[in-house]
Protein backbone atom coordinates (compact mmCIF):
# COMPACT_ATOMS: atom_id res chain seq x y z
CA UNK A 1 0.00 0.00 0.00
CA UNK A 2 2.79 2.44 0.88
CA UNK A 3 4.37 1.97 -2.57
CA UNK A 4 1.09 3.03 -4.21
CA UNK A 5 0.97 6.10 -1.98
CA UNK A 6 4.61 6.90 -2.76
CA UNK A 7 3.82 6.61 -6.48
CA UNK A 8 0.92 9.03 -6.02
CA UNK A 9 2.75 11.57 -3.84
CA UNK A 10 5.81 11.52 -6.07
CA UNK A 11 3.60 11.94 -9.17
CA UNK A 12 4.63 8.71 -10.82
CA UNK A 13 8.06 8.80 -9.14
CA UNK A 14 8.98 12.15 -10.73
CA UNK A 15 9.81 13.30 -7.19
CA UNK A 16 12.62 10.75 -7.04
CA UNK A 17 14.56 12.33 -9.92
CA UNK A 18 17.73 13.85 -8.40
CA UNK A 19 18.24 17.59 -8.51
CA UNK A 20 15.13 19.71 -8.22
CA UNK A 21 12.12 17.46 -7.54
CA UNK A 22 9.77 20.40 -6.87
CA UNK A 23 10.60 21.97 -10.21
CA UNK A 24 10.19 18.62 -11.96
CA UNK A 25 6.82 18.17 -10.27
CA UNK A 26 5.75 21.60 -11.48
CA UNK A 27 6.99 20.94 -15.01
CA UNK A 28 5.16 17.63 -15.33
CA UNK A 29 1.97 19.40 -14.26
CA UNK A 30 1.93 21.78 -17.23
CA UNK A 31 1.14 19.21 -19.94
CA UNK A 32 -1.34 17.47 -17.63
CA UNK A 33 -3.19 20.73 -16.94
CA UNK A 34 -3.05 21.80 -20.59
CA UNK A 35 -4.35 18.43 -21.79
CA UNK A 36 -7.13 18.52 -19.20
CA UNK A 37 -8.21 22.07 -20.10
CA UNK A 38 -8.12 21.56 -23.87
CA UNK A 39 -9.26 17.97 -24.34
CA UNK A 40 -11.35 17.12 -21.27
CA UNK A 41 -12.99 20.31 -20.03
CA UNK A 42 -12.22 24.00 -19.91
CA UNK A 43 -14.76 24.47 -17.11
CA UNK A 44 -12.74 25.89 -14.19
CA UNK A 45 -15.33 24.73 -11.64
CA UNK A 46 -14.96 21.08 -12.66
CA UNK A 47 -11.19 21.46 -12.72
CA UNK A 48 -11.22 23.13 -9.30
CA UNK A 49 -13.25 20.18 -7.98
CA UNK A 50 -10.67 17.73 -9.32
CA UNK A 51 -7.85 19.79 -7.79
CA UNK A 52 -9.70 19.81 -4.44
CA UNK A 53 -10.03 16.01 -4.51
CA UNK A 54 -6.34 15.59 -5.40
CA UNK A 55 -5.46 18.00 -2.57
CA UNK A 56 -7.44 16.00 -0.01
CA UNK A 57 -5.89 12.76 -1.27
CA UNK A 58 -2.50 14.48 -1.09
CA UNK A 59 -3.00 15.41 2.56
CA UNK A 60 -3.82 11.81 3.46
CA UNK A 61 -1.10 10.24 1.31
CA UNK A 62 1.57 12.74 2.39
CA UNK A 63 0.84 11.90 6.03
CA UNK A 64 1.27 8.19 5.38
CA UNK A 65 4.39 8.53 3.20
CA UNK A 66 6.00 10.98 5.64
CA UNK A 67 5.32 8.62 8.54
CA UNK A 68 6.73 5.63 6.65
CA UNK A 69 9.91 7.54 5.73
CA UNK A 70 10.25 9.18 9.14
CA UNK A 71 10.27 12.68 7.59
CA UNK A 72 7.33 15.07 7.78
CA UNK A 73 7.87 16.57 4.30
CA UNK A 74 10.16 14.36 2.21
CA UNK A 75 11.52 16.00 -0.93
CA UNK A 76 10.14 13.15 -3.03
CA UNK A 77 6.60 14.33 -2.33
CA UNK A 78 5.67 16.55 -5.27
CA UNK A 79 1.89 16.06 -5.36
CA UNK A 80 1.80 19.44 -3.62
CA UNK A 81 3.64 21.00 -6.58
CA UNK A 82 1.19 19.38 -8.97
CA UNK A 83 -1.72 20.92 -7.06
CA UNK A 84 -0.13 24.35 -6.65
CA UNK A 85 1.05 24.59 -10.24
CA UNK A 86 -2.33 23.47 -11.55
CA UNK A 87 -4.02 26.17 -9.45
CA UNK A 88 -1.59 28.73 -10.90
CA UNK A 89 -2.70 27.91 -14.47
CA UNK A 90 -6.39 27.47 -13.66
CA UNK A 91 -8.48 29.36 -16.22
CA UNK A 92 -5.64 31.56 -17.45
CA UNK A 93 -5.43 32.47 -21.15
CA UNK A 94 -4.11 29.61 -23.30
CA UNK A 95 -1.06 31.57 -24.40
CA UNK A 96 2.41 30.20 -23.72
CA UNK A 97 3.50 33.51 -22.16
CA UNK A 98 0.86 33.31 -19.44
CA UNK A 99 1.70 29.66 -18.76
CA UNK A 100 5.42 30.44 -18.53
CA UNK A 101 4.72 33.34 -16.19
CA UNK A 102 2.48 31.13 -14.03
CA UNK A 103 5.22 28.51 -13.84
CA UNK A 104 7.88 31.04 -12.88
CA UNK A 105 5.69 32.84 -10.33
CA UNK A 106 4.59 29.60 -8.71
CA UNK A 107 8.18 28.36 -8.40
CA UNK A 108 9.28 31.73 -6.94
CA UNK A 109 6.51 31.72 -4.34
CA UNK A 110 7.00 28.03 -3.54
CA UNK A 111 10.73 28.52 -2.95
CA UNK A 112 10.65 31.99 -1.37
CA UNK A 113 7.51 31.30 0.72
CA UNK A 114 6.48 34.85 1.56
CA UNK A 115 4.45 35.52 4.71
CA UNK A 116 1.36 33.30 4.96
CA UNK A 117 2.83 30.69 2.61
CA UNK A 118 5.72 30.16 5.04
CA UNK A 119 3.39 30.02 8.04
CA UNK A 120 1.13 27.45 6.36
CA UNK A 121 3.97 24.98 5.75
CA UNK A 122 4.32 24.63 9.53
CA UNK A 123 0.83 23.16 9.85
CA UNK A 124 0.97 19.52 10.94
CA UNK A 125 1.57 16.62 8.56
CA UNK A 126 0.03 16.50 5.12
CA UNK A 127 -1.89 19.73 5.65
CA UNK A 128 1.37 21.66 5.93
CA UNK A 129 2.87 19.74 3.00
CA UNK A 130 -0.03 20.70 0.73
CA UNK A 131 -1.12 24.12 2.03
CA UNK A 132 1.99 26.17 1.21
CA UNK A 133 1.76 25.08 -2.43
CA UNK A 134 -1.97 25.75 -2.58
CA UNK A 135 -1.33 29.29 -1.37
CA UNK A 136 1.64 29.78 -3.71
CA UNK A 137 -0.57 28.66 -6.59
CA UNK A 138 -3.38 31.01 -5.57
CA UNK A 139 -0.97 33.95 -5.35
CA UNK A 140 0.51 33.16 -8.78
CA UNK A 141 -3.02 32.76 -10.21
CA UNK A 142 -4.13 36.12 -8.79
CA UNK A 143 -1.16 37.90 -10.35
CA UNK A 144 -1.63 36.19 -13.74
CA UNK A 145 -5.38 36.90 -13.76
CA UNK A 146 -4.68 40.52 -12.85
CA UNK A 147 -2.13 40.86 -15.65
CA UNK A 148 -4.50 39.17 -18.12
CA UNK A 149 -7.24 41.62 -17.20
CA UNK A 150 -4.92 44.55 -17.94
CA UNK A 151 -3.88 43.27 -21.35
Amino acid sequence: MIQVLRGFTSVGYVGLIPGAPGTYGSLVTLPIAYFWSTLVTDNPFITFGLIAVITLMGVFASNKVGESLGVEDPSEIVIDELVGQWIAVLAIPAHWGFWLAAFILFRIFDIWKPWLIDKSQHLPGGIGVMMDDVLAGLLALAIIQGAAALI
